[in-house]
C-alpha cells in the first residue's frame, strides 16, 4: 500500500508539472506589430548603390548599402528628416561588400528623402 501511495503524489507531480508547460507564460510580451513598408527606394553614386524601402510612414528605412569601387570611399545612406535634420546609416567598407541597414526618425518626425554620401575608409 505504501507503494501506491507514493505512485499517486509521483503522478500527481508529473501532471502539474506538464501542465505548467503547457500553460502561458505570465507577463510575456507580444509579438511587434508588422511594419508597413509603402515605397520602394534606390539610389546609386559612383561608390556604390542601395535599395530598400520605406515604412510606418516613413518613419523606418530599411535597405542595404553596397560598395562597387576599390577607390578608398565607403558609401552610406543619410535619410534626410522632415525637421531639417538626418539620420545616417552604417558605411558597407571595401570593393564588394555590403551592410544591411535601418534607420529610425525622431518622434515628430519623418523621411522626406534619402541620399548616398561616402567616408575616406
Amino acid at each position: 500500500m505504501s507503494k501506491r501511495r507514493l505512485a499517486v503524489p509521483g503522478a500527481a507531480v508529473a501532471a502539474l508539472t506538464l501542465a505548467a508547460l503547457l500553460l502561458p507564460v505570465t507577463g510575456a510580451h507580444a509579438a511587434p506589430p508588422a511594419d508597413s513598408c509603402t515605397q520602394n527606394w534606390s539610389i546609386s553614386s559612383g561608390e556604390g548603390y542601395a535599395n530598400g524601402k520605406s515604412c510606418n510612414y516613413h518613419t523606418k528605412l530599411v535597405g542595404t548599402v553596397h560598395d562597387t569601387k576599390a577607390d578608398g570611399r565607403c558609401p552610406y545612406v543619410r535619410g534626410n528628416l522632415s525637421n531639417g535634420g538626418h539620420v545616417d546609416s552604417d558605411w558597407a567598407g571595401g570593393k564588394g561588400k555590403s551592410r544591411a541597414i535601418t534607420l529610425y526618425a525622431p518622434s515628430n518626425t519623418h523621411f522626406t528623402s534619402v541620399s548616398m554620401r561616402y567616408i575616406g575608409c
